[in-house]
């Protein structure tokens, strides 16, 4: 089978392929908490199988200056890819990178209030201390200055994308964001990302709590006492005879003449 007959068959047998346009703009972020890094090593993203990745999420204030150069590129890198579209395309928030963090279903800590942008790369990013001349390369450095929650610098690249099938048809499209560079700017509060649960996931269990603490008081202190045990009796020492009235005390006793201290 000839290299292009085993293609064809490869396009027939998944079905899809992607394609990606050449428009691409290059973004700084600057003063942004760092949030699933992953840039030690590449890990599973979401698609899993062997899709590893270098990869980091970047949340911003809905103030940051780096906002407005964030979105004139993604509109430049959209109108170059769909014309007149391009704003339509930008509002769909599957097609869009820049999101927000209040529209997941569970938000995340540091989430609420935030917008932010996921980045990845098949290959590792250029990591650089506060001081940029230095270069952080050492596994364990980076998982050190790299936490979530800690305040990064980064360079990010906004290119569009086109997913197909065998026949040519669009399936999905959109903009992604390529990890390129991330800096570490400053320590701060450290947040895992996990969803805490919310009030309404947990039961009310006041009814019960207030009959527990009703038996409690009626079986003192909440439980059972163990039966005392009568303290066991032990032979006596035999005491001294008590001496007789008028027996004479030894010298130096307790009779008229005292001990001699």
């Amino acid at each position: 089978m000839s290299l292009l007959n085993s293609l064809f068959f490869l396009v027939l047998f998944y079905g899809v392929y992607a394609i990606m346009a050449k428009k691409t703009e290059r973004v700084f972020i600057r003063g942004a908490r760092l949030s699933f890094p992953a840039l030690d090593e590449p890990r599973a993203t979401m698609a899993g199988g062997n899709d590893l990745k270098y990869q980091a999420t970047f949340l911003l204030e809905p103030n940051n200056p780096s906002l407005q150069q964030v979105r004139a590129a993604l509109m430049s890198v959209a109108s170059a890819m769909w014309g007149d579209r391009a704003a339509a395309v930008l509002q769909n928030p599957d097609k869009n990178p820049l999101k927000s963090g209040d529209a997941k279903e569970r938000v995340p800590e540091g989430y609420a209030g935030m917008l932010y942008i996921a980045a990845r790369s098949k290959n590792a990013p250029e990591l650089r201390d506060a001081n940029p001349h230095v270069l952080i390369t050492d596994p364990r450095q980076i998982r050190e200055k790299f936490v979530a929650g800690y305040k990064v610098n980064a360079f990010v690249d906004l290119y569009p994308y086109e997913v197909k099938d065998a026949r040519g048809v669009t399936i999905k499209s959109g903009i992604a964001a390529g990890l390129v560079a991330v800096q570490f700017c400053a320590y701060a509060d450290t947040f895992s990302g996990v969803s805490k649960p919310a009030e309404s996931d947990f039961p009310d269990c006041s009814a019960e709590a207030e009959q527990s603490g009703a038996m409690g008081g009626a079986m003192s202190g909440g439980y059972p006492q163990a039966p005392q045990q009568p303290a066991p009796a032990y032979p006596q020492a035999p005491q001294p005879p008590m001496p007789a009235p008028g027996y004479p005390y030894p010298q130096g006793g307790s009779g008229s003449d005292p001990m001699p201290f």
